[in-house]
């Protein structure tokens, strides 16, 4: 039964290609064509790149389908052809034969999930240089802004442990250590491929510490999620700016209350207005707060512009009630259940929410799936070549 299984091998893996019907399997015709199509351009770019810089940039794009779809032809061609096999009339030959058919096959199949895996990210073609990352408190109550501020910790550890720079423009706490709101900018080149799926509705199911009869509550709290292009412009005329300054309150030191360094800007047009009072001199809290209004700015016309194009923040942000979810975090049973994907369940809360491999790795599944239906979509969408129809 081996023997036979692999005197087909290379026939019958051959053949099953263009009789399947599953629109992602690198057995679909239409799938094989498209990858051709892909690998006619890059040689295409590659002949007419020079000093051109968008066939440059094209090029680094298909570069790794290309090489992982001829890395793939190479091993289909190695693997001995069951009429070769049939024709050895040596016993020994056939038997290395078969072997060595079966060390192709392997690396074969390895070599699909690294092409379907090239396939999968070239499919995912939205890149930002930063984002809006936005988080506020839902149902609950006091216990929804403890759990948002929670949240907070998690994803600003997490910005950390990928290396991306941020910076938070707006930020609104409650006494008790909780967190009303709070609105960051995200800069990174892969920044928006990661957290965009974080945008949605998530929910705390725990017993709160000042619940006296052990009582489970549930509370949300909302991520958004707003990309913000690189071309993106933001121009604040003197005219429009009312500035004053008063003393700083709190704790800081001699400085606090002693000299007028503190910052408030409000921006006329808009009625936007932000503080400074951080620093000990009026001039960088005054710098401070300009960039913390320049973010506000660019947060009202990134989230003008998404609402106008397809209600983004609107769809993300749910109502926030407790029946709208995309993740639950169950302190009681120490589970983190992700509700947009099979298998989205995973356990230790506590090493989940220092924000770092647990997370990735639960991001990856939804990037996986994200990308399929992308994939799909694009595929649906296209339609062969004249050339490559009258061959086929």
């Amino acid at each position: 039964m081996l023997v036979r299984k692999l005197l087909n091998l290379r026939f019958g893996h051959l053949a099953r290609r263009w009789v399947s019907t599953d629109p992602l399997s690198l057995q679909n015709v239409k799938l094989q064509t498209y990858l051709e199509s892909l690998r006619q351009e890059y040689y295409g770019e590659r002949v007419n790149a020079a000093g051109n810089n968008k066939s440059y940039a094209r090029m680094a794009q298909l570069e790794g389908v290309v090489t992982a779809l001829e890395h793939r032809r190479v091993l289909e061609r190695n693997i001995t052809s069951a009429q070769d096999m049939e024709q050895e009339k040596d016993e020994d030959m056939r038997k290395l034969m078969e072997e060595e058919n079966e060390v192709y096959a392997d690396l074969l199949a390895k070599q699909e999930e690294t092409l379907l895996k090239e396939l999968l990210t070239l499919a995912d073609d939205e890149v930002y240089p930063a984002l809006i990352f936005g988080l506020n408190a839902g149902a609950g109550g006091q216990e929804a802004m403890l759990f948002a501020q929670e949240l907070y910790e998690m994803y600003t550890s997490y910005f950390e442990h990928m290396g991306w720079e941020y910076q938070d423009f707006a930020h609104e706490t409650t006494d008790i250590g909780g967190l009303r709101n709070a609105s960051l900018m995200v800069s990174g080149a892969d920044a928006y491929g990661w957290l965009r799926f974080e945008a949605g509705v998530h929910r705390v199911q725990r017993v709160p510490a000042t619940e006296k009869s052990g009582r489970m509550h549930t509370s949300t709290a909302s991520i958004t999620v707003i990309p913000r292009p690189a071309d993106i412009q933001v121009h604040i005329a003197e005219k429009d700016l009312k500035i004053e300054t008063k003393r700083a309150s709190g704790a800081g030191g001699q400085h606090v209350n002693t000299t007028d360094s503190a910052v408030r800007i409000v921006h006329l047009p808009t009625g936007l207005a932000v503080e400074a009072q951080s620093e000990r001199s009026q001039l960088k809290n005054r710098e401070l707060a300009m960039m913390r209004l320049r973010s506000r700015l660019v947060q009202q016309q990134l989230e003008s512009a998404e609402a106008s194009k397809m209600a983004t923040r609107k769809a993300q942000q749910g109502t926030l009630n407790r029946n709208e979810k995309i993740r639950t975090y169950n302190f009681v049973q120490d589970r983190i259940t992700d509700h947009r994907i099979q298998g989205g369940t995973m356990h230790n809360l506590d090493g989940f929410l220092k924000g770092g491999e647990q997370l990735s790795s639960l991001i990856e599944k939804l990037q996986v799936e994200h990308r399929k239906e992308r994939l799909k979509e694009v595929l649906e969408a296209w339609q062969p070549p004249k050339e490559a129809i009258s061959k086929s």
